[in-house]
């Protein structure tokens, strides 16, 4: 019977997947159901499957007697059966995986069954031969924190053919905490081999050999006793829990009878004496081992990063204080070299054709003299405001004076856009906006910025007109490489990753390695907790009196370049021919003199924390031109704010001679120059720069002086994050060291 159906039921599809029928038979019956009987080549026709492939499939399905073969006109066709000839082979093919699946749980249950008998039958492990000898050693060391051997010493330890095994094996076995007792026979040889105890984590009991015979290493750890055969190579496991408590309560007897023994039982021959090892052989072979175990090695890495993380979080603060100090002498500059300019001339430039006006060259050559007097200043440039959103337009650069001239500004061989020259009225857009702050007051960028030209610390200070507006900026630009050059000079990395590595390298030993540290207490006759707080307190006292006297030298280094930068730039604004007119108290009333008094006021004022600036000539230790302190009290003021007018207020008048003898005085009016100065007027840093004529001969010396106090407060600043985290990080070492200690005293 054949049956012609409209599709293969989809359930029945999925069924026959499942079963292991290939898709090119499911194909097939398909076909078949839809399009009644058909030859292979009218299955291959609507199927777009090769004949061959598809008699493959067919046979397949004759063998299952789900598919037929008639013939029809002499013509073979394949029709399916019927549905019933499906069901009926599925029927029993799932038949056939129950009974399967059946077995299968029998056969598990047999097994585990087996399983069960077997665990209470004594298990054996044989081994043979050298490299069977140690892999039988290392499966002892997971039977426990001790192990104990009847062990007859057969040779010299030099002799033995395991003595580079026993090493390894001495150093895992001290890693993993597992202890050792042996019962060794009262020979030379055996007394030899105990000598070596403080060397391998064990003890050795030296047992009388008429009364103790071995013959051969027993071993019991954990549920195991192992018989070591040295002389054929051969090992026997025996794996009995009972039989390894009863080896190991007669072990205890055996190690306690030896330990009460007294008088005649006590064989005493040379002998009994162990030789005492030296102090500081076994301080130096107790150090050996810590140094040389995996463990400390992993511990060793792992302080050598934890010390790199904090040298490095130590030179980013470096990097901090340095950024400041150029960021300070850039601003300094800045606001003192503002001064120079005349807004008139500032005002008659805003198109690229006011290039040809002389207020053009009269400011570019205020900027270049400005430059040369601070050679390490890369670019100085005024802009000025446009009034809309963040675009500013250049008034003049000190490159620019041709701006058409072609210039290798960076030296770097070729010239492209950063090397352009920058016009009047040219656009320059401030994407950080912090530009806008200058024309309050002066401000450095806190963190280097990059433009079309490079990357830039950069000191900006307003140009103000008669009503103290800022109508424009004048820019100091400093290159990031003097930041990262300042920063090598200042912070050699290796110190403080040394010192910490060490510190914690000494901290370390204290906890891992406890029978070191006690041979090095004995050795000192020193209680471990007195050894160990006097040395962490005096680490931590060196190295937080490194830290705070590197952050002082380079605090005294920021207060030193910004005073020297200020006294070289200011020093350019004056006139020699206002100062050769002041020479007695008569000149005091010349409107020359106000003029030089009202300008120094202007320096101190825009520069913050200046105590004083003055002028003298070079004649002497220095006659006093004129000083910024001088007010209508003809010569006497309170200047310290503190209610009297005393010696410390005195203000000296033109023509009077500087009181102290200044031994650098000669070389002040050479070249600028700073120092730390003491006398009636305070404590202060002294900076000065020489004033020259137009002969470029020397005729006065400008001083600004800054007070100690500054440094002192930027001292404190700077260094208040460091002695947070090191105090933090001290008292945390310091709790553990003596939680430690106590643990350990507890355990003692």
């Amino acid at each position: 019977m054949r049956v012609c159906m409209n599709g293969l039921p989809s359930s029945i599809e999925n069924f026959l997947r499942e079963a292991g029928f290939s898709p090119t038979e499911i194909l097939v019956l398909r076909r078949l159901l839809e399009d009644g009987p058909q030859t292979l080549r009218q299955i291959a026709a609507r199927t777009g499957k090769s004949t061959g492939v598809l008699d493959q499939a067919v046979k397949k399905l004759l063998r299952r007697n789900i598919v037929t073969r008639e013939h029809i006109n002499d013509i073979s066709k394949y029709a399916v059966v019927s549905l019933a000839a499906i069901a009926k082979w599925m029927e029993e093919d799932t038949k056939q995986k129950q009974e399967m699946l059946t077995r299968r749980h029998q056969n598990f249950e047999s097994f585990i069954h087996s399983l069960e008998l077997d665990q209470a039958r004594p298990e054996m492990h044989y081994f043979e031969g050298d490299e069977g000898l140690k892999q039988a050693y290392m499966q002892l060391l997971g039977g426990g924190k001790e192990t104990l051997h009847y062990f007859p010493v057969l040779c010299a330890i030099e002799d033995d053919p395991l003595r580079d095994f026993r090493v390894d094996y001495f150093r895992v076995r001290r890693r993993k905490g597992i202890f050792s007792r042996f019962l060794v026979h009262d020979t030379p040889l055996g007394r030899r081999f105990a000598s070596r105890d403080p060397f391998e984590y064990r003890k050795t009991l030296l047992v009388p050999e008429s009364l103790y015979p071995i013959t051969f290493e027993k071993v019991i750890a954990g549920d195991t006793v192992a018989c070591f055969n040295h002389v054929e190579k051969k090992v026997c496991f025996l794996k009995y829990p009972e039989l390894a408590e009863t080896e190991r309560r007669l072990f205890e007897r055996f190690w306690k009878e030896r330990e009460n023994m007294v008088g005649p039982q006590t064989p005493k021959p040379a002998e009994a004496k162990q030789p005492e090892v030296p102090l500081s052989t076994r301080t130096f072979s107790s150090l050996r081992e810590f140094l040389l175990s995996r463990k400390s090695l992993a511990i060793f890495g792992f302080f050598a990063i934890v010390a790199a993380a904090i040298t490095y979080g130590l030179y980013r603060h470096n990097l901090f204080l340095n950024t400041m100090r150029i960021r300070e002498r850039a601003t300094a500059i800045a606001t003192t070299g503002a001064m120079r300019f005349d807004v008139r001339d500032i005002e008659q430039l805003h198109t690229e054709a006011d290039i040809k006006k002389p207020e053009y060259a009269k400011v570019i050559r205020l900027e270049n003299e400005i430059r040369d007097k601070n050679s390490q200043a890369r670019y100085v440039w005024i802009m000025r405001y446009t009034g809309t959103g963040s675009a500013w337009e250049f008034v003049a650069d000190a490159d620019s004076l041709n701006p058409y001239e072609k210039k290798d500004l960076n030296g770097d061989g070729k010239i492209d856009d950063s090397d352009h020259l920058s016009p009047p009225g040219e656009e320059y857009f401030d994407e950080r906006g912090t530009m806008l702050n200058a024309l309050k007051g002066p401000f450095g960028e806190d963190f280097p910025t990059t433009d079309q030209w490079g990357t830039f610390l950069t000191g900006v200070a307003p140009i103000v007109n008669s009503e103290g507006e800022g109508i424009a900026v004048l820019g100091i630009d400093y290159e990031i490489g003097e930041l990262d050059k300042l920063s090598r000079e200042s912070f050699q990395w290796f110190l403080p990753f040394f010192g910490l590595f060490f510190v914690f390298i000494l901290i370390r030993l204290t906890a891992f390695n406890k029978s070191l540290f006690k041979e090095i207490i004995e050795l000192l006759k020193m209680r471990k907790v007195h050894i160990t707080l006097t040395v962490l307190l005096g680490v931590s006292a060196l190295v937080t009196a490194g830290l705070y006297f590197q952050n002082y030298r380079l605090n005294i280094q920021r207060v030193r370049e910004r005073a020297i930068a200020i006294a070289t730039t200011a020093a350019m604004e004056f006139d020699a021919r206002d100062i050769d007119q002041i020479h007695t108290k008569e000149d005091m009333k010349k409107p020359e003199f106000m003029k030089l008094v009202q300008h120094l006021r202007q320096i101190r004022e825009r520069n913050e924390n200046i105590l004083y600036v003055y002028i003298h000539r070079p004649i002497g230790n220095g006659e006093v031109v004129a000083d910024s302190a001088y007010g209508e009290t003809e010569g006497y003021e309170d200047f310290n704010g503190d209610g009297k007018i005393d010696e410390e207020e005195q203000l000296v008048i033109p023509g009077q001679q500087y009181p102290n003898e200044d031994p650098y005085f000669e070389e002040k009016t050479k070249r600028p120059f700073v120092t730390l100065l003491k006398d009636q007027w305070g404590e202060y840093f002294d900076a000065s720069a020489p004033i020259y004529d137009a002969a470029g001969k020397t005729v006065a010396v400008l001083y600004v002086d800054i007070g100690i106090q500054e440094l002192r407060k930027l001292t404190k600043q700077s260094f208040a994050g460091v002695v947070i985290f090191f105090g933090f990080f001290f008292l945390f070492v310091l709790i553990r060291l003596v939680a430690f200690t106590n643990h350990s005293s507890k355990r003692s």
